[in-house]
């Protein structure tokens, strides 16, 4: 089975715009990032599969380009301690596929 294409826009802070194409985890990140808003979002918000959320994090970043900040918040529970908060800074748009010849 292919895996999902995450197809997007990143407009960058001069004004000029690019399209990406994220695929599988990378592009379901992607979607969570952009759907967090400013509220920002963590392994747990995105249920079991993003166990490796900093990995697909990093990829978006050095990859992809995007700027994405990370704040350690602390957690409770059983096994108490800290996890990272990411925040997508760049402005991004999701898109249809069809949309990047206007990019």
């Amino acid at each position: 089975m292919p895996r999902k294409v995450v197809p997007a826009i990143v407009t960058e802070p001069d004004g000029t715009e690019r399209y990406i194409a994220p695929v599988g985890r990378d592009g379901q990140t992607l979607e969570a990032a952009v759907k967090a808003e400013a509220k920002g979002f963590t392994a747990l918000d995105l249920a079991h599969w993003a166990v490796r959320l900093s990995h697909y994090v990093y990829k978006l970043r050095k990859v992809y380009g995007l700027h994405i900040d990370m704040v350690e918040e602390p957690h409770g529970g059983e096994y108490p301690g800290k996890h990272g908060r990411y925040f997508l800074r760049s402005q991004v748009r999701l898109v249809e596929s069809t949309e990047r010849e206007a990019a």
